[in-house]
């Protein structure tokens, strides 16, 4: 895993790249790697972040974070579940979009990177000031600053001041937004010296460029954004005012050789070659050769006010002063009804917040009406049970000697009725459970195997055959992890039906230990020596159902292969360890099981690491299996150098071989 604070020199990263054996693009795209994570992990990221408005987006950013997982990489897995930030965004889904802010605002910070962390919060608010609810946005901002300077984080207060400016920018107060945004270039500069601020002078730009009256100082703030910009796509943001600028200056020739070089450059990024402004450059370049037809036809493109404004600039070049002053009206009118909205908007959020507060004032009054009124008829009421005890004395005795038996008969049913509705109460938690832990499950695999399989077979990322071996391993692997899955839950289902029976034969007991080993050698780490031992004769055979016993004992040395990845594994057959019984124990120099954890170990889905892949059904599957053969599973306690779980079965039918 790369280190966020460590820098490679290019020379080695070449060097590194080509004894990888990886192909050119790879090699390109590792050099343009501006997030710093494996190189290996930086392609199917861009391949997340390019479908991020559609589902393939949550399916691939699914397998890089698989991957990053596997991989170690926490910066790459913190930018995976940036992918369903941006979709929920994108289709509007607010209940999705929290969850999505919440996961991403774990994960950052449980892997201490929290520019993620205000990335989400920052996400948030967005949202709700483009759904119109900036009040919310201006409580959530407060939240978030008050936690960056808990956390004394720099980002966090720079994204702070740069969402003050945003709010101001969304509520036409542009003179305070670019206020905002100066004291941001400044805390930038000096506090946060490694980030890109080519975006932030860009913004400055424009707004000097929109006053029309300081297109000098506009100039400059381009010219230092493109010296300061650290990759090739933020470059273009002040390439895009410097050419608004030409235009306004009326530098036309100039204006033309960097517009044309604009629209070839920014192809590659959409976002950038679909924006606002460039359509409002190429408006421009056609007001210049006067193709105002054209013209009209890219300002059609635009929304609401900007449309209006692009009508009336190319009214006015082409000499329609008449419909450029109609189009003017209604820019005017539209910003007026604009900012009518605006204000709107606040008072019917403002009202909802007061109304909320009338509302536990209403209730507050209501409360302590109805308390003065229990206290003023408190003593009728009192005399009036009084009379009626007295007089209802008599009948109740009576009624009550009549009832008894009904109500001891009651008592039964009620009874037989909570312990069923107890029942049933624990039969749907376990069904829920079961549910949700097998959506999870499976979904897991699926995911795993759809994404690698698309990045294998996709024709336009090209696969160094290194990786595709690594990627088809992985395929291979969950592949197996999925009919493991499935064989699990059809075996609990077989134990667990009332036709389940068990098929007692005599079995070699060294021959069972053999085929268990043979099972599972081909899943041991490289690191770890497997092997079994026997103090029973090779021809001692003993009662059992062959086929039962031997799904223990792989359960047991799957496990020990999950948590062990150094040492060795040792499967042992003992006739003298419980005497009158056969003992199989499985030992291992893993993890071991915590203390906390043992008691619990043979529980249906219970598993040691909540984020290893599995159904927490093997051990609990051993203990039903042991049960109905008679014998019983246990770990051992007393050892401290891993793990070692015990299968033991009796040997009364011993007699019957």
């Amino acid at each position: 895993m790369q280190n966020k604070n460590t820098t490679y020199p290019s020379l080695l990263l070449v060097l590194l790249l080509l004894l990888m054996g990886g192909s050119p693009a790879c090699r390109l795209q590792a050099q343009n790697n501006p997030y710093k994570i494996d190189d290996r992990l930086y392609p199917i990221f861009m391949r997340a972040d390019r479908q991020s408005k559609t589902p393939q987006g949550l399916d691939t950013a699914d397998s890089l974070r698989l991957e990053a997982r596997r991989l170690d990489d926490k910066k790459a897995e913190c930018l995976a579940y940036t992918i369903p930030v941006k979709y929920y965004m994108e289709k509007s889904d607010y209940p999705q979009l929290e969850k999505a802010v919440k996961a991403l605002m774990e994960i950052s910070r449980a892997n201490d990177y929290l520019q993620y962390y205000y990335y989400a919060y920052n996400q948030h608010i967005t949202y709700l000031l483009n759904n119109h609810r900036p009040l919310r946005a201006l409580q959530m901002t407060e939240e978030m600053k008050q936690q960056a300077e808990k956390d004394r984080y720099p980002y966090g207060m720079y994204t702070c001041i740069r969402t003050i400016s945003r709010i101001y920018s969304t509520r036409g107060q542009e003179a305070l937004a670019n206020q905002y945004n100066l004291e941001a270039l400044e805390y930038m500069l000096k506090e946060l010296p490694d980030q890109d601020p080519a975006q932030l002078y860009a913004e400055i730009a424009q707004y000097y460029s929109l006053q029309g009256k300081d297109l000098k100082t506009a100039m400059e703030y381009c010219e230092k954004a493109e010296q300061n910009a650290k990759t090739e796509r933020s470059a273009l943001l002040p390439l895009i005012q410097k050419c608004i600028i030409l235009y306004r200056t009326k530098r036309y020739s100039e204006f033309k050789r960097l517009f044309l070089q604009l629209e070839k450059k920014t192809a590659q990024y959409k976002s950038i070659h679909n924006s606002i402004n460039m359509t409002k450059l190429r408006i421009a370049k056609n007001i210049v050769d006067r193709n105002y037809t054209r013209a009209h036809q890219y300002a059609d493109s635009l929304q609401d006010l900007n449309a209006k404004w692009a009508h009336a600039q190319i009214y006015e070049a082409s000499g329609m002063y008449q419909q450029c002053i109609a189009y003017l009206r209604m820019w005017h009118d539209g910003k007026d009804s604009l900012a009518t909205k605006l204000q709107m908007s606040d008072i019917a959020e403002l009202n909802v917040q007061i109304g909320n507060q009338q509302l536990k004032m209403q209730n507050m009054q209501l409360e302590l009406k109805q308390q003065q009124s229990a206290s003023r008829y408190r003593l009728i009421i009192f005399s009036v049970i009084i009379i009626c005890l007295a007089l209802s004395l008599v009948y109740l005795i009576s009624y009550l000697r009549r009832r008894n038996k009904t109500n001891n008969e009651l008592r039964a049913k009620n009874e037989e009725l909570r312990i069923a509705r107890e029942r049933a109460e624990v039969a749907n938690r376990m069904k829920t459970a079961f549910i949700q832990n097998m959506s999870h499950e499976i979904r897991t695999p699926l995911n795993s195997i759809v994404g690698f399989s698309q990045i294998i077979t996709d024709p336009d990322m090209e696969t160094p055959p290194e990786e595709a071996r690594e990627y088809s391993r992985l395929i291979q692997h969950n592949s197996e992890l999925l009919t493991t899955l499935v064989n699990d839950v059809l075996t609990l289902s077989d134990l667990e039906s009332s036709q389940y029976s068990v098929s007692l034969s005599p079995y070699p007991c060294n021959e069972l230990c053999s085929e268990a080993i043979a099972n599972v050698a081909h899943r041991k780490p490289a690191n770890v020596h497997l092997y079994y031992t026997s103090d029973a004769p090779d021809d001692y055979m003993f009662l059992t159902d062959s086929k039962r016993a031997s799904q223990v004992l792989t359960n047991f040395l799957t496990n020990s292969e999950k948590y062990t990845t150094e040492g060795e594994i040792h499967l042992h057959c003992s006739l003298s360890e419980n005497p009158g019984y056969i003992t199989f124990s499985v030992t291992d120099t893993g993890c071991g099981i915590p203390a906390d954890r043992r008691d619990t170990v043979f529980e249906r889905f219970e598993k040691l690491n909540p984020f290893e892949q599995g159904t927490g059904l093997g051990l609990n599957i051993c203990r039903i299996i042991a049960g109905r053969l008679g014998g019983k599973v246990q770990l051992d306690t007393e050892y401290s150098n891993g793990s070692r779980f015990l299968f033991i079965l009796p040997l009364e039918r011993e007699e019957q071989l």
